[in-house]
Formats: structure tokens, sequence, C-alpha cells
């Protein structure tokens, strides 16, 4: 008796397990499918956050490994280390015919910008089906990648600095205002707010910091100032008496706050005559306080800029106007400062010339036509492939600051400071340490210590010699390439004699005695692999469906019957969503039966059942005119029709196909 109680309660404890491992199997499996949902709507955040979630219970799962990875070095992880792409290499790059898509984004985020485009030309290079929308989206990627690197390996005159720590953190930092001989610091941050916790987590303050010596202060809020919203975070210190100019949203007007000791006084409203005006959030007003340039939305629903001048007799503000010349254009303009002369107008835009998202342009105002000439971008490195804003010259007219959410800052958006730096010629001749041979073809990239990711770079010619114009009295990290790859790196300072403009200096670099062996990015791929017959049906409108052809799963008629049971419904919602989100989507809906019945019922009855899907989207919606139907009968079976489970059932089914 105790004997066959022991089996029962083991045969019991065996079927409770297996119940629970199928159950974590299925939870498993929705996970994934989850975070491959928002990694392919490419909502990346979302889809790391369930990554990360799926690898604590199963941390060697390398399909989520990869994915994860590649989410991580698109959002918070672009720029940190890329030791893991090796590993991924010889798998994914092997199965995942996106492998070259996804290193071209990541290595353009890491302003890696030959790498990206190598990787750009070995995907669209690959004989696999790709969507019309991906293809043409990548051969953009590729310009851009292309563009970039031109436009990086051209750096001007000026150099570029990160604000240290206090200033910049992990939160948004922008709208830098100097004052007291650039002593003081005003700026608006997203950082929590110890002065006043209960300050909306997404709102902006006012911060106040003072230099001591080369350092500065820890920041602290403006307790008469804020909290500011997102739109409203900006601020100008106007030079001749100090005041401080912020924007009120709910008055659409500015308002002025004056230093009052170690605080700032109320804010006053600075002109009520304004108040009629429609003055925008992200405005500059001039030493004088008598002329506003702000941005703000045009007719063709882009951001243009305006101005508005005071009447030295009237007292009274004209209404607003566009700039005039050809300051707007069909895209954004927004950010706008005028030099403390009036000659020369700054603003940011993302107009097709831009290199990134929002550039900083400037315009030369002409006496001649009396209107603003044509912006000219200000160049690397005070633009990147990212956004650039709140451009401040200071009066010597050679520095200033900007706000930019560039790589290697501290947080979202970061301050920058920046001023002309005078360039020197550096010539020299690169030998092999060992044997004192000049060394040809060797690339040279001089990066500034302060800033990285600048680069000047020259080649040696059949003579070992170089030559490049860099910044003078600059710390350089000097890196010597062969086909790519990085052989040797050395520091140098480019200080030269008084009066002489050039920086002589050989170098005496270790070759390997062998260089790793190029990848060739194109042959990655296992082209012999056949693809995957069916995919999810959310992936069929996008970009990165890997064929034409979807299974829904879960779709239930009555018995010998086109009537869509209940059951149905999840499945066909999900379809619904995907042509409403895809509006140019068209779509083949294919009826499939088993071998039981005769040849014509059995079309006739998958016809029937097509049309019933079809007739369910129409009902919600989506044109008749981009769904088509088809009863395939018995003629395409995935599996055997003698057996019931894997067999008949699989093949009793309705099939999307992509028509376009």
């Amino acid at each position: 008796m105790r004997n066959v109680l022991f089996l029962i309660l083991s045969l019991v404890f065996t079927v409770s397990s297996s119940h629970a491992d199928n159950e974590k199997k299925l939870s498993k499996k929705k996970l994934i499918e989850q975070a491959d949902y928002y990694f392919f709507k490419e909502n990346f955040p979302k889809a790391l956050e369930l990554y990360e979630k799926i690898l604590i219970n199963y941390p060697k799962n390398h399909y989520v490994q990869y994915h994860q990875y590649v989410a991580h070095h698109l959002t918070n992880g672009r720029g940190t280390d890329l030791t893991g792409l090796q590993e991924f290499e010889k798998n994914e790059g092997q199965t995942d015919k996106f492998y070259n898509y996804w290193l071209g984004r990541i290595h353009y985020g890491r302003y890696e910008f030959e790498l990206a485009e190598e990787h750009f030309k070995a995907f669209l290079a690959l004989d696999i089906y790709k969507t019309k929308e991906i293809i043409r989206e990548s051969k953009q990627r590729l310009k851009r990648a292309i563009k970039a690197k031109e436009f990086y390996l051209s750096p001007n005159e000026f150099e570029v600095e990160l604000l240290s720590y206090p200033i910049n953190s992990e939160y948004a930092d922008v709208s830098p205002a100097f004052f007291s001989d650039h002593d003081e610091l005003l700026f608006v941050s997203s950082r929590p707010d110890v002065v006043n916790q209960e300050i909306a987590k997404n709102s902006y303050c006012v911060f106040h910091t003072k230099k001591n010596g080369k350092v500065w202060g820890t920041p602290s809020s403006l307790k008469s100032i804020g909290p500011l919203e997102k739109n409203c975070n900006k601020i100008e210190v106007v030079n001749e008496d100090g005041r401080l100019f912020i924007y009120n949203g709910e008055l659409n007007d500015l308002f002025y706050s004056e230093p009052q000791g170690d605080d700032w006084s109320k804010p006053i409203e600075f002109d009520t005559d304004l108040q009629n005006r429609k003055i925008g959030s992200h405005f500059f007003i001039n030493d004088r306080e008598n002329l506003i340039f702000f941005s703000s939305k045009s007719a063709n629903g882009r951001l243009d800029l305006y101005q508005s001048h005071k009447d030295p007799q009237t007292h009274k503000w004209e209404d607003p106007f566009p700039v005039l010349g050809g300051v707007n254009s069909k895209y954004d303009e927004d950010s706008p400062f005028l030099s403390h002369d009036g000659n020369t107008l700054y603003f940011s835009s993302n107009r097709s010339e831009s290199v990134g998202g929002f550039d900083i342009y400037k315009s030369e105002w002409d006496n001649n036509l009396q209107e603003w000439g044509k912006p000219v971008n200000m160049g690397f490195p005070i633009n990147t492939t990212d956004d650039e804003l709140n451009f401040e010259l200071n009066e010597d007219n050679i520095s200033g600051f900007i706000s930019s959410n560039r790589l290697h800052g501290r947080g979202d958006f970061d301050i920058y400071h920046f001023h002309k730096q005078g360039k020197v010629l550096a010539q020299g001749t690169v030998f092999e340490k060992e044997t004192g041979k000049a060394l040809t073809n060797i690339q040279l990239d001089f990066h500034p210590q302060k800033y990285k990711d600048e680069t000047f770079r020259s080649y040696t010619s059949d003579d070992g010699s170089f030559s490049v114009e860099i910044l003078q009295e600059e710390d350089f990290i000097v890196e010597f390439s062969i086909n790519g790859q990085v052989i040797y790196k050395e520091s140098v300072i480019s200080k030269h004699e008084e009066l002489k403009k050039t920086f002589s200096k050989d170098f005496h670099i270790t070759v390997p005695d062998q260089l790793d062996k190029k990848t060739d990015f194109i042959a990655l791929y296992d082209t012999s692999k056949p693809e995957a017959a069916y995919e999810k049906v959310n992936m069929l409108g996008s970009k990165f469906r890997t064929g034409e052809k979807a299974m829904l799963k879960n779709v239930y008629f009555d018995l010998h019957s086109a009537h869509l049971k209940n059951e149905s419904q999840d499945v066909l919602e999900t379809l619904f969503i995907t042509m409403k989100d895809n509006s140019t989507l068209k779509i083949e809906i294919g009826g499939h039966t088993d071998s039981t019945g005769t040849a014509d019922s059995n079309n006739q009855l998958s016809k029937a059942r097509a049309e019933s899907v079809k007739k369910y989207l129409v009902s919600k919606g989506i044109e008749s005119n981009r769904i088509t139907t088809k009863g395939y009968g018995s003629s395409q079976p995935l599996a055997s029709n003698d057996d019931e489970a894997d067999g008949r059932e699989l093949n009793r089914r309705i099939e999307v196909i992509v028509m376009n």
C-alpha cells in the first residue's frame, strides 16, 4: 500500500512539475514575443527592459542576449565597450540577416562612420529578401554615414570641452547664461530640486553656481523661479544690467528677475505690451532690451524665426514678423542668438544641410539688401550627428557655450564650452622602431585629449612623411592604423617655436608581426540556410519582416462552416491593428483545409473562411481594396493529413501574404 501511495505521489509530482515547466516555457515565450514586438517597433528602451527581465531567469539565452546587446548599444549604452561583439558576430552574423543593419546603426551612433558605412554596404549587398522600406532606409543611412565621415574629418578652428561636474549631470542641462565676467553661471536643468522636493519629476529649474578659482561650486536652484515646463526651459541674461529673463508659459510673456544677495527676486513682467504679441518661449533679447527674436510655428507647421522691435518713439512693440532673408526654410529653425554687435544671427535648424538633427547655423546681416544672408553650418566640432541648441557667444566673439546631447556626455543634454584655437602644421616621418625603416600608408589620427571625438587625419607618403593641420598648444593622443586596425598609440603636445607655425615630430612605432584579418561583412551571413517561411502577424507591416507570409494561429470556425468563433478575436484584432498602423499594406488572405471532404467543398469552404476574415477587417474600417481572398482547399498541406494533432490540425489554417 505504501509503495502504491508513493507511486501515486510521484506521478502527481511529475505531472505537476511538467505542468509547471510548460507554464514557465509559455511565460518565457510570451515575454520574448513581447520584447521582440517592442524591439522591431524600435522602442528600444522598452525592449531592453523586457530582455533584461528575461535574462534574470534565463541568463544563457543567446537569442535574448544578442537582442539585449543591440538594444543596449542603441540606447543608454551608446559608446560603451563592444567587447561582446566578436561572440555575436560568429553566430548572429551568420543567422541574422539584419546583423549588418544593426551594427551599422550602432557604429554610426559611436561616430565610427567608416565601420557604419561598411556594415550598411554589406547589408544592402546581401542577396536575400529585404523589404522596400528597409532598403530605402539603409541607403539613406549609408549616405548619412558617408556625409558624417567627411564632416568629422574637416574640423574647424574651434575647440569644444564638456563642462565638468557638478554643472553637468545625468539629467538634461541646458540654456547656459554667464555673467560677472563668467565667474557665475545660471542654467536650466531637469535634475531633482533639493530645495523644493515637491516639484514635478519632468519639470526644469533654474540653477546658479559660482566659480572658485577653476572649480565650480555645487549648483543650487533659485527659490523664486520655477519650476519651468520643458518647452519653457530657456533663460537669457542681459549683459548691460544682469537681469535674468524667463518665459511665462501661462501668460505667454517675458518676465525678469534680478540678483538680491544670495537669491534672486520674484519674476516681474517685463513689458505688458508684449502680452498681445505672442512671443515664443525659445526667445532671445538683446543687450539694449529693445529687440526680441523667437521661434514659433508657421503656417506650414514648422518652427520659423520671428522678430519684434520696440519703437523708440512710441515705446510700443511692433507685431512680430518672420526674420528677413534666407534664414527660414521648410525645416525647423529654433534657438536664436544675436551677436553682441548685432551683425550675426545664430540659430539651430534641422534643415537638409545638417549633419545631425539640429545643427548650429550663422547668418550675416547684409546692409545692401537689408536682410540676413544665406545661413552657414558652423561645422564640426560645434555640430555633431546629434542635436545642438542654445548657442551663446561671449563678447569676445571667439568663445561661448552650447547645449548638446552628443556622444560621451554625462547625461541627456549637457553644456559645452567652445573657443577658437589657432592651428599649427604638424609634420614629420613615421619609422618602424625595430628596423628604422620609414613606413608608408600609415594612417595617423590626432585626437585632442579634451575632446577625443575630434580627429585630424593624415597618411604617410612613399617616404614615410606626413603633414596635417592640428590645434596648437594641445595635448593629443595619436593613433597609428593599418587597414583600419590601430597598431600603436602615443601622446604628444603640439608645442612649437614662437612665430613659427610648424610642429615637427617624428614617430618610431612598433608594428605587429601579424595584423588581424579584415572581416568580410558580406560573407558573414549564411545565405544557404532557408529563411523562416512564417512569421508573426504584427511583423507583416514591418520593414523587418523576413518573408511575405504569416499564419494566423488560433482562428477558429464552426465545424464545416465559415462562421468565425469568438475565440478568434485576439489574433484578428492583431491583424487589424497591423493593417491600421501600416496604411499602404495590401494583403492576400488565403484559406486552407485538411484533406477530409471533396476537393470542391474544401475549395469553397477555404474561400468562404478567407472572406469571413476579410469581412471582419472591413467592418473595422480597413479598405476593401487592400484585401484579396483566395481559397486553396487542401492543395498546400503543411503536414501529413494522416493524423489529427500536428497534421490535419495544422493544415486547417488562415495565411496572410503581403502583396506590396
